[in-house]
C-alpha cells in the first residue's frame, strides 16, 4: 500500500522537535513491505495545506497517517490549543481523498476517543505505534473491518472501542530520522537529533501520563550498544551539531545510562550531547563528569519543587536533599541546566512555594560560577484523565464528568493565596535573571531570530542557555516584564471558572461570563 505519514505539529520555534515517533512507524511500515511518504510541516506556516494538497496529489496514498504530538502547550497563563489547526488539516484531506486517515501520537494517547470524536478520524492508535499501525494496514489491504488489534482505536456502531495497546519489548528499527524529515530546519533553531534509549517509565508521580497511557510503567530497555551505534550511524550520515536523549528520565534506571556513557566514551569519535529528562537523584560530580567526558554539555531536570512537602504530593521518588546535592554538583561543573518547577499541586502554599524560588535564588544564580541555569516556573498543573491528580481533581471540583480532556483544565491549591503567589513570583524573577515564568513563552516568537543571531556568532548550543542574559538587559532595562498579563490572578481565576471550578480560590471573584469569553478569545 502507498502510505502517507505527516508530521502535523506546527511549533517551530527554538523548542521544535523532529517527530521521532512518527519516523519509528516509517521505518516499520516500510519493512512491512509498503511505500511511504513523510511530510513534515512543522517548518510549513501558512503553506501548510498547500503542502499536504501537493504532496496527496502527487503520491496519491492510500492510507494516511497523522501525528498530534500535543493537545496543547500546558501553560495557564498563556495558554494555546494546537486541535483546531488539525482539524483544518484533516477536513482539508478529507476533500484530497477518501482513503482512510490515522491519527496518533502523544496527544491521542492522552484522549483516545475525544480526539477521534474532534478530528472525526477513521482510526487512532495510542502508545507504541509501529505495530499496531502495521497490522491495521494489514487488515485494510486485504479490505477486512471485522479485526481487533491491540493499541488501535475507532467507533463501532457509533460506540469508540479501543483494545487496550501491548507494550512490547523496545526493539523496533532505527527510527533514521534524518532519512525522513529534513533535519537542516531543525538545525538552523538549534534543536537536536532525537535519540530514544527506553521506552517506559517506572515513576508514579500524580499528574504523569507517561506511565499509563504513553509508555506503560515496565521499562524496555535497548541493548547501550546498538543505542551508541545508531549515534554513530547517525553521526557518519548527517552530522548533527548535538544528539538529545528524549527518554523521559534519562538516567534511570542509573547503571543503563552509566552504560551508555562508558560506551559512547569508548569510541573513538566525539559528538555533543543533551537529555530532555534528568533525575535529580544519583546526579553526583562523578556522573556528570562522565556524562561531560562523554560530550554532555547540557541537560533539563525536572525537580518541580524543593520543598519535601510539595515532592512527596507528587510523588517524585526524591527529596529535597538530593535536589540540593544535584544544584551543588551542576555549580562545580561548565553544565547548562534548564529546571522545571511546577507551582500549585496539593498542598501547595505560599510557603512552599518559596521554597522553591529561595532555592533557585541561592543555589541557582549565576555569582560567577562557570554553570548556567534556567530556573522555569510554571503555576497551574495540567490535568489528565486516568492520573490520581485527575481523581483528586474531581473530589475538589476542579474537573467533573461533563470536562472535556480536550480542555485546558489545572489544579490549583487551595492553600495558596494566589495574589501573594503571583508577587512572590514576579518578585523574585525581577531580581533573578535565570526565572522565567509562564507568559514568557510568548517570547519564542522571537526564537527563530535569537537562533540566527546565535549562529552568526557562533555561539554553541543548547541556545535557550541564552535567554538568561536576555533576561539580564530586561531588568537592567526595566523591560523584564514586557509580556506580563495585566492581571496575572485574575487570569488564573479565569481559567478555573472557565474550567467550571467554583470553589475557594474564586470565591467573590464576579466577572461576567460574557467579559470571561471574550477574555479568552483573546488570548
Amino acid at each position: 500500500m502507498k502510505v502517507l505519514l505527516i508530521n502535523s505539529n506546527r511549533k517551530g520555534d527554538m523548542l521544535a522537535a523532529a517527530p521521532i515517533g512518527l519516523c519509528y512507524v516509517a521505518s516499520a511500515v516500510e519493512a512491512a513491505g509498503h511505500t511511504v511518504t513523510v511530510l513534515d510541516l512543522c517548518f510549513s506556516g501558512k503553506n501548510a495545506l498547500k503542502e499536504v494538497e501537493r504532496t496527496i496529489r502527487s503520491f496519491t496514498p492510500q492510507v494516511i497517517g497523522v501525528s498530534v504530538r500535543n493537545i496543547d502547550n500546558v501553560n495557564m497563563m498563556h495558554p494555546i490549543t494546537y486541535l483546531s489547526e488539525t482539524l483544518e488539516l484533516l477536513e482539508r484531506i478529507r476533500d484530497l481523498t477518501r482513503g482512510p486517515i490515522v491519527v496518533g501520537g502523544s496527544a491521542v494517547s492522552l484522549a483516545p476517543e475525544a480526539v477521534l470524536k474532534f478530528l472525526k478520524a477513521d482510526y487512532v492508535v495510542v502508545s507504541d505505534g509501529e505495530k499496531p499501525f502495521t497490522t491495521l494496514l494489514e487488515f485494510l489491504e486485504q479490505g477486512r473491518d471485522d479485526f481487533q488489534v491491540p493499541g488501535v482505536g475507532r467507533l463501532l456502531d457509533g460506540k469508540f472501542s479501543l483494545i487496550p495497546p501491548e507494550f512490547n519489548q523496545f526493539k523496533s528499527l532505527g527510527p533514521d530520522i534524518g532519512r525522513w524529515v529534513d533535519t537542516s530546519a531543525y538545525r538552523k533553531i538549534g534543536a537536536a537529533y532525537n535519540i530514544q534509549t527506553k521506552r517506559g517509565c517506572r515513576h508514579r508521580c500524580v499528574y504523569c501520563t507517561y506511565n499509563r497511557s504513553l509508555e506503560g510503567i515496565q521499562l524496555r530497555l535497548r541493548d547501550p550498544v546498538d543505542v551508541v551505534d545508531e549515534i554513530e550511524e547517525v553521526l557518519i550520515k548527517y552530522r548533527p551539531n548535538t544528539f538529545e536523549f528524549v527518554d523521559s528520565v534519562f538516567n534511570d534506571p542509573l547503571d543503563h545510562s552509566l552504560s551508555i556513557l562508558e560506551e559512547i566514551v569508548r569510541r573513538p569519535w566525539k559528538a555533543r550531547f543533551t537529555a530532555m529528562g534528568v533525575h535529580p537523584r544519583g546526579l553526583d560530580k562523578k556522573y556528570l563528569d562522565l556524562m561531560w567526558s562523554a560530550g554532555f554539555r547540557s541537560l533539563m531536570i525536572t525537580p518541580e519543587s524543593a520543598s519535601d512537602v510539595m515532592l512527596s504530593s507528587y510523588r517524585k521518588g526524591f527529596t529535597s536533599e538530593h535536589v540540593h546535592k544535584a544544584a551543588e554538583a551542576l555549580n562545580k561543573s561548565g553544565f547548562a541546566a534548564w529546571w522545571f518547577f511546577m507551582i500549585g499541586g496539593p498542598g501547595e502554599t505560599n510557603e512552599t512555594l518559596q521554597t522553591s524560588l529561595d532555592f533557585v535564588l541561592k543555589n541557582l544564580q549565576k555569582q560567577g560560577r562557570a554553570a548556567t541555569h534556567v530556573a522555569q516556573f510554571f503555576i497551574g498543573v495540567r490535568l489528565y484523565p486516568g492520573t490520581a491528580l485527575w481523581n483528586l481533581a474531581t473530589k475538589n471540583g476542579f474537573v467533573n464528568g461533563s470536562t472535556n480532556p480536550l480542555d485546558q483544565a489545572w489544579y490549583v491549591s487551595e492553600d495558596l493565596d494566589l495574589d501573594h503567589a503571583v508577587s512572590q513570583m514576579f518578585d523574585a524573577a525581577a531580581i533573578c535573571p535565570e526565572i522565567y515564568l509562564g507568559f514568557d513563552e510568548k517570547m519564542l516568537s522571537f526564537s527563530r531570530i535569537i537562533a540566527g543571531v546565535c549562529r552568526v556568532l557562533h555561539l554553541p548550543g543548547p541556545y535557550w542557555k541564552y535567554m538568561r542574559f536576555g533576561n539580564v538587559i530586561g531588568i537592567k532595562v526595566g523591560i523584564r516584564f514586557m509580556f506580563k498579563p495585566l492581571d496575572t490572578a485574575a487570569l488564573i481565576r479565569k481559567a478555573l471558572v472557565r474550567q467550571s471550578y467554583s470553589g475557594k480560590l474564586v470565591t467573590g471573584f464576579s466577572d461576567s461570563l460574557v467579559e470571561l469569553n471574550g477574555q479568552f478569545s483573546r488570548l
